[in-house]
């Protein structure tokens, strides 16, 4: 199973992983964006399947078994300088996580790493993070970036074996369906 740039016709394997990765933010926030009859998930689709924007399919990158994509990664540098906006426009469970990505600028940004249950335990996810660096490095960005929630423990043992440290954190901001209460952490990895 090798890691392999992205489908377009991967876009509702890319939103279930992605809703995996954001502990359920995705579904909340597609859940308030669909049109009647539409679920959450066929939204994520839909927005897995555009050609631009942090979310699509071009940013990802996944390892398939028996055709179906099990993990996957979603990575792309961040702006520098980077530009928050008017984070009063955004919801505010999101908020947070803006104001640490403008911390880490010009970074290679891990928007999204995740891996199907039934395929956890094969270093799907080492393999995907390597794959993180090596693009980096290839695209000449001086450092790795990612959030975690503090207590999700098995994600932050990963990063701090593979040289993630935390540079900064916010409160996680409670939402409907909440996995983990606690921080998000900024994790960097410099890269030699």
């Amino acid at each position: 199973m090798d890691v392999k740039a992205a489908q377009v016709g991967d876009a509702g394997e890319l939103a279930e992983l992605i809703n995996l990765a954001g502990e359920g933010i995705p579904a909340y926030i597609w859940s308030q964006m669909a049109e009647p009859g539409q679920t959450p998930l066929e939204v994520g689709a839909q927005r897995a399947a555009r050609e631009t924007g942090g979310f699509s399919y071009r940013n990802a990158k996944v390892i398939r078994d028996q055709g179906r994509a099990v993990a996957m990664l979603i990575v792309y540098q961040l702006d520098d300088p980077y530009d928050t906006g008017d984070l009063a426009e955004l919801p505010p469970i999101v908020r947070p996580l803006i104001e640490l990505e403008a911390l880490a600028p010009g970074s290679w940004y891990i928007n999204a790493i995740a891996t199907d249950p039934a395929a956890r335990g094969r270093g799907l996810a080492c393999r995907l993070m390597q794959q993180a660096e090596q693009d980096a490095a290839a695209a000449g960005a001086q450092n790795l970036s990612l959030i975690v929630a503090s207590e999700n423990q098995p994600a932050r043992a990963l990063y701090a074996k593979l040289g993630y440290e935390c540079k900064a954190s916010r409160p996680v901001v409670d939402y409907p369906g909440a996995l983990h209460g606690g921080e998000w952490q900024l994790l960097l990895k410099p890269l030699s």
